[in-house]
């Protein structure tokens, strides 16, 4: 917790004196504007294991991701001084489905053996916020490309709803919830270039890769990875204004053993091992104003 603590006071003091800065040194000001997204997104490879005997769950051949799902992003945008970029991100990311287990003797999910052959409800929401700065290290009238870092926060909640048998032999419910909440250090690239006519292609590419604690802000050895790679074409559409349509590929995931808490009749928080890997390719239609 304290070193989450100094990464984020860090990241507000570096903003605080990179604005300041920014005023100081140009003329052109603030500039400030927003961007949204729509349309759909497709799991290509997820799946997930909760506890070492626990069953790796392959969401798109086992759980219904096989669909195209609804897509969605908000950012605003704020440019100081022609190169400093500060931009907020929020990414809703849940995805629901339903299925039947098929496998002889259930599936292990954590502590909960689910049965075969009975209905399950799924829910992987992995929604997170984003607070980026980027410089522009390259600011011509044609091309920019600009690198910087982030701060990510995910808020994780997992959930599997169905049944198992009990010790008679009964069919009963069953739930297990796995929730996460924490930071994600994120290192961050952006490419513009303009072409004839006001048109543009853009590119951005945000990831990180944590084999160790201090890398992951967290006090256990998780190896941790995300990636958000996207790319844009787009043309004005009036004054200040512009539509885009953007193809986008998303993802990331863990392995190793932390405390996370879980939910079965009660609350509680354990050690224990999880593996997540979900890879995903969206593509949506978007506004800048």
């Amino acid at each position: 917790m304290r070193v989450m603590i100094g990464w984020l006071c860090g990241c507000l003091v570096m903003a605080c004196l990179t604005t300041a800065a920014a005023e100081e040194e140009s003329p052109k000001g603030i500039e400030i504007s927003g961007k949204a997204e729509i349309g759909v997104v497709r799991p290509l490879v997820h799946d997930i294991q909760i506890g070492e005997d626990g069953y790796r769950f392959d969401y798109v051949q086992e759980g219904g991701q096989e669909l195209l799902l609804p897509f969605y992003r908000f950012e605003v945008d704020a440019l100081f001084g022609g190169r400093h970029e500060v931009s907020f991100l929020y990414q809703p990311l849940t995805l629901k489905t339903a299925t039947r287990v098929d496998n002889d003797g259930g599936i292990l999910i954590d502590d909960v053996n689910f049965a075969d052959d009975t209905p399950l409800e799924l829910q992987y929401g992995f929604d997170f916020y984003r607070g980026t700065y980027r410089y522009r290290v390259v600011d011509r009238e044609d091309i920019s490309f600009s690198i910087g870092g982030a701060l990510q926060i995910r808020n994780a909640s997992i959930i599997f709803d169905g049944y198992r048998e009990d010790e008679e032999g009964r069919i009963v419910d069953a739930r297990a919830i796995s929730q996460d909440l924490g930071p994600v250090p994120v290192i961050s690239t952006a490419f513009r270039r303009e072409l004839a006519g006001g048109r543009f292609v853009e590119a951005t590419l945000d990831g990180f890769y944590a084999p160790v604690r201090f890398l992951n802000l967290r006090d256990v050895d998780v190896v941790g990875w995300l990636y958000d790679a996207a790319f844009r074409v787009g043309t004005p559409l009036y004054e200040d204004s512009e539509v885009f349509l953007s193809l986008r590929f998303l993802g990331g995931g863990a392995d190793g053993t932390a405390g996370t808490r879980t939910r079965w009749t009660q609350s509680r928080t354990t050690p224990r091992y999880t593996w997540n890997n979900l890879n995903l390719a969206s593509l949506s239609v978007g506004a800048r104003l």
